[in-house]
């Protein structure tokens, strides 16, 4: 970076030099034989100042906490502290997902999104280290945030994770550096789950009393005339599920057929 400061800044002196020189000894003829290349010139360098300007950071950091990937590669031996030149750019940074991802997200289901931190030149940062800070609302009731964890990845990206406590329509603020995203908020659509018509318990045979006619959609096999799903038995998923289509986590969409809803909802 300092190279590229230092050629632009000769580049002008010697421009402006020969202005001068030529403005002071040149004749009226010389004179105007080079007023367009000068003109052109000063052009060339007040174009590059203002890129100069928006590209290239005035600070240099040091991270002590990042670690040089480099040098243990070479020594075997972790070492810690970086210097860069890259400033994460609120507005080239934001979250990346595939077309869809945010259309489908469930009440009570962990989602996981991942924000992409980016410096003035649009690349990502190769480094860990900047602060992010999440404020996540309902629309319909935006006085009271929820949770959210983040986990820094160390190569500019971090993921953020959260559990929505019911379907609704929620803003995600995000801030780097305490400056917010210029994509913000970012609107995400908390959908309903697909209902469960049976029961989540831990076997059918605890759950209905030791019924012989209770059924399960986990696929155990229990003697005895049993219809349905005992402790310890073959095909038992070992935890508790659901007795309509067999799923083991408690909140999740029912994948259950049409026949099976019916005949668990009766």
């Amino acid at each position: 970076m300092l190279y590229f400061v230092e050629h632009r800044s000769q580049n002008a002196r010697v421009a402006i030099e020969f202005a001068e020189e030529l403005m002071a000894e040149g004749s009226d003829v010389e004179n105007l034989l080079f007023v367009s290349i000068l003109l052109k010139r000063f052009e060339q360098c007040l174009k590059s100042t203002r890129t100069l300007d928006s590209t290239v950071t005035d600070t240099v950091q040091f991270l002590a906490d990042e670690e040089a990937p480099s040098v243990q590669v070479q020594t075997g031996v972790p070492l810690f502290g970086i210097v860069t030149t890259q400033k994460a750019d609120p507005r080239q940074s934001g979250i990346e997902h595939s077309a869809g991802e945010l259309a489908t997200l469930k009440a009570h289901k962990r989602v996981q999104l991942t924000l992409v931190v980016r410096d003035y030149d649009g690349r990502r940062l190769g480094h860990g280290g900047i602060t992010v800070q999440t404020d996540l609302r309902f629309r319909d009731n935006d006085d009271h945030s929820v949770p959210m964890s983040i986990n820094d990845n160390r190569d500019g990206t971090y993921g953020l994770t959260f559990v929505p406590p019911h379907p609704g329509v929620m803003h995600l603020m995000l801030f780097v550096d305490g400056k917010l995203l210029e994509e913000c908020p970012v609107v995400l659509r908390i959908h309903k789950l697909r209902p469960h018509y049976g029961m989540y318990h831990c076997c059918t045979f605890c759950s209905s009393s030791g019924s012989k006619g209770g059924t399960c959609a986990c696929g155990s096999i229990m003697p005895g005339g049993y219809r349905g799903c005992g402790h310890g038995h073959e095909g038992h998923p070992g935890q508790r599920h659901w007795s309509c289509c067999g799923s083991l986590q408690e909140y999740s969409d029912c994948t259950a057929t049409v026949g099976n809803e019916r005949q668990h909802k009766a």
